[in-house]
């Protein structure tokens, strides 16, 4: 069965009567729980030895699902193996080798553009208790009713800001990106009951940045501000920090939401 179609019949259940979960014991309870996205704002260079001052940090987000599948990392490949994302900007990462999403639990399918600098609410997700292990963030291209105001341009990631070296180097950029498919695998253990509280899903900024040359940023505008090809480092580096789980902390927030 596709796994994104057990949420429905597990609400259903629910909704007639308890849902037994398999190999626990236990019986599920509908519910539901307010999700918030936010990030983190880098303080240090980059691994490139660039220094990010953000403008602005726009993302269109939704859906996210919620899976009782937990994220088994593998070893890192050993210091003398070649890193060929070394090529393209990115870093050997520790590898969701084992990873199952399993079944679904909850979800949010409301599409939002959100400022990542100020932070937002996504929406309620529909969901039942039980043992959560991941979940799975789409970050889709917006469309005119999400996104009215038309500051992503169309694209699921706008990042612009100011980025320094230590050599003087300055680049004011205006960078995009796109992914082909949502990011699966993010960590979220939780055993999860009736009580009060929300999930906060806080971007970590840095790591979307951490790999980005900023030197290979090309084609500057009237106002010298530099974009990010599409064949360049700096785009490849972006994507590769925007699909990298680990830049997405989740965790459940005590206590009624203010």
């Amino acid at each position: 069965m596709n796994r994104r179609h057990v949420l429905t019949g597990a609400l259903a259940l629910a909704a007639a009567s308890s849902l037994a979960l398999s190999g626990c014991g236990s019986e599920a309870e509908r519910r539901t729980f307010p999700v918030e996205v936010a990030a983190t704002i880098p303080t240090t260079a980059n691994e490139k030895g660039w220094t990010v001052t953000l403008e602005s940090a726009h993302v269109s987000i939704g859906p996210v699902r919620f899976f009782n599948g937990r994220v088994l990392l593998s070893q890192r490949a050993p210091r003398f193996n070649f890193d060929w994302y070394s090529l393209i900007g990115g870093t050997a990462q520790a590898h969701p080798g084992h990873y199952v999403a399993g079944d679904a639990l909850g979800e949010v399918l409301t599409v939002s553009t959100v400022n990542l600098l100020t932070g937002a609410p996504l929406g309620d997700a529909s969901a039942v208790t039980g043992e959560y292990g991941s979940l799975e963030v789409t970050l889709a291209a917006p469309t005119a009713s999400t996104d009215a105001t038309g500051v992503l341009g169309g694209h699921a990631v706008r990042l612009k800001g100011t980025a320094r070296n230590a050599d003087g180097g300055t680049v004011r950029f205006d960078a995009v990106a796109d992914l082909p498919a949502p990011v699966a695998g993010v960590r979220f253990e939780k055993s999860l009951g009736m009580e009060a509280g929300r999930v906060r899903i806080a971007v970590d900024l840095g790591t979307w940045l951490g790999r980005i040359d900023f030197a290979t940023a090309t084609d500057p505008d009237a106002d010298g501000i530099y974009t990010f090809p599409a064949d360049s480092q700096a785009r490849n580096a972006l994507v590769r920090g925007v699909e990298d789980t680990t830049s997405y902390v989740v965790t459940w927030e005590e206590g009624a939401a203010q």
